[in-house]
């Protein structure tokens, strides 16, 4: 009897322990809104599904769930505040699977309206599943600031985008992002190894067939309603959202094709096999429709073929077909609406162009001295800033064009020759990220390596008439910094012509921010001090960045 009873308690555990369902990928987030989010995850094997989820990890009190019986799981969560951390643990059927602590966490989208600070984190040709890989994941964060939104500038995996691939590459804990997806959402656009799996390079499976899919479209759940500002494109092919003041367009450059002009979405060509005779696609049409109806002052696009570039791959290569198509047809777009940066990746390197317009053929027709709008470095303590301005006769001129595709590739001799970059950076060992800052009227982008140092810095200014910022001097009069240059404690003092939230931080020649004050503000007269031994400044040039209203203006400040 005891010998039974033995056998019938190991049969038990041994049940239970085969019957436990796992956790394949995720949990990871998806689609955040200013009043929801969607969170996704994989299991061993088919279950129904529930968040609990709360504004703090002890009270999770909240429910959201999922009926289907799936292994593809997702939690679709609404009614949310805007602008306010929520927590929450996830459940295969009712059996708490994780969650419930700091890790797990997010933050809904603040109201359009809303003039804080926005900061995009972007990686490119990332997924190799290797130590650079997890090099440049484990530099973030760079500093005291997270990133409200996260761009993947495509080939999100090596080498040919399947499901394998993703799980070992992507999602997972030891070269990938698992931990990082809990509490930061990623908003994608694809590369052309992710559509290995998806369609050939040859473009046969048109964009609009419901076949157009595979594994990097099951691990993506974007924004196709126009859910967070932006025209609803109706396909997660490509999509756009706001945050705060700045407008986000992801695009699709794999949607070419040298077999079917039906299927050529983007006019990739090889001058070879005849002209170019794109017109227009569907997603030409909705990019116009897009932009035309977009109000934000700050408009930046994604996507991953560069339209310049002398890095791993040459935009002036003849077999260039898909970075051609983008240069020839889309740039025009993005320079009528005043697009003010474009990111991409591919090219296994960093590049940064000037402020440029107007480039739509070969490299070899690029004519720098009209064609580069602003002939400067971009650096804003030097005095080289770029400048815009949104109205005028000719607001808004000019873009900048960045590479970022070496967040886990690298690129042992590459060419760097080509005439619109002004950075360029790249080497068997040279990895890293692109930050994008964006404050009022101020944008920064910085490439960090993955071991924290700055490798390039710009800034745009963009004001609404050329030269003066008058929307500004309505809300703020007489900004003083005195003494300065200072030694030890310097007076930051201005007025407010009315109440408003105020932000006043300092950047080092490095781009790193240091908070010196945020919170709402009185109208009249203001004073902030500024005590460099408590902010632990070492001595040199800063930039003094002040926000309020949805405006902002810097001055440089010395210390000595």
């Amino acid at each position: 009897m005891k010998n039974s009873l033995l056998v019938l308690f190991a049969l038990f555990i041994t049940s239970n322990i085969f019957s436990q369902v796992g956790i394949t990928a995720g949990p990871y987030l998806q689609s955040p809104t200013q009043t929801g989010i969607k969170i996704k995850w994989r299991t061993t094997a088919p279950t129904t599904a529930k968040v609990m989820y709360g504004t703090s990890p002890s009270t999770l009190t909240q429910t959201a769930t999922e009926a289907t019986v799936t292994d593809k799981h997702t939690v679709t969560i609404t009614g949310l505040t805007p602008y306010t951390q929520y927590y929450y643990a996830i459940y295969n059927d009712n059996t708490f699977a994780e969650g419930g602590d700091m890790e797990h966490a997010f933050r809904t989208f603040p109201v359009s309206t809303d003039p804080g600070h926005v900061r995009a984190w972007a990686i490119g040709d990332f997924g190799k599943g290797n130590s650079k890989e997890a090099a440049v994941r484990d530099s973030y964060p760079f500093d005291s600031l997270e990133a409200n939104v996260w761009l993947w500038l495509g080939d999100n995996v090596y080498d040919n985008g399947t499901e394998a691939q993703y799980l070992a590459k992507v999602f997972d804990s030891v070269w990938g992002y698992r931990n990082l997806m809990r509490h930061l959402p990623y908003m994608p656009a694809p590369g052309n190894h992710d559509y290995e799996s998806v369609s050939p390079i040859a473009g046969t499976i048109d964009p609009a067939s419901p076949s157009h899919t595979g594994p990097y479209y099951d691990f993506v759940d974007v924004y196709t309603n126009g859910e967070a500002g932006g025209v609803a494109s109706n396909r997660e092919l490509y999509y756009s959202y706001d945050y705060r003041n700045v407008h986000f367009v992801s695009l699709n450059s794999e949607l070419g094709s040298m077999t079917n002009s039906s299927h050529n979405w983007t006019g990739a060509w090889i001058p070879l096999l005849g002209s170019n005779n794109f017109t227009s696609s569907p997603m030409s049409q909705w990019l116009h429709q897009d932009l035309a109806a977009n109000t934000k002052p700050w408009v930046v696009v994604y996507f991953h073929q560069p339209p310049y570039s002398d890095g791993s791959h040459n935009s002036g290569d003849i077999y260039e077909a898909y970075m051609r198509g983008m240069r020839a047809n889309f740039n025009p777009i993005f320079e009528q609406y005043g697009v003010d940066i474009v990111l991409c990746g591919h090219s296994h390197a960093f590049e940064r162009s000037y402020l440029v317009k107007g480039a739509y053929g070969e490299d070899n027709t690029i004519n720098t001295g009209t064609m580069i709008i602003q002939n400067r470095s971009g650096n804003d303590v030097q005095g080289q800033a770029y400048t815009k301005t949104l109205v005028g006769p000719d607001p808004n001129k000019g873009t900048v064009y960045v590479v970022c595709g070496n967040s886990g590739s690298s690129e042992s001799s590459p060419g760097f020759s080509h005439p619109f970059m002004y950075s360029e950076y790249g080497c068997d060992t040279c990895i890293g990220s692109f930050v994008l800052d964006v404050e009022g009227g101020r944008l920064d982008g910085r490439h960090i390596d993955a071991y924290g140092n700055i490798r390039d810095h710009f800034t745009i200014h963009k004001t609404l008439v050329s030269g003066v910022e008058p929307a500004w001097d309505n809300i703020v009069v007489d900004l003083k910094v005195v003494p300065n240059p200072f030694s030890s404690i310097t007076t930051v003092s201005f007025e407010l012509m009315k109440s408003e939230k105020t932000n006043i931080r300092l950047m080092d020649v490095t781009g790193k921010l240091i908070e010196v004050f945020e919170g709402n503000l009185q109208q009249g007269k203001q004073q902030i001090e500024i005590d460099a031994q408590k902010l632990k400044l070492a001595k040199g040039a800063y930039t003094l960045v002040m926000s309020a209203g949805g405006e902002s203006t810097s001055r440089t400040i010395i210390l000595q």
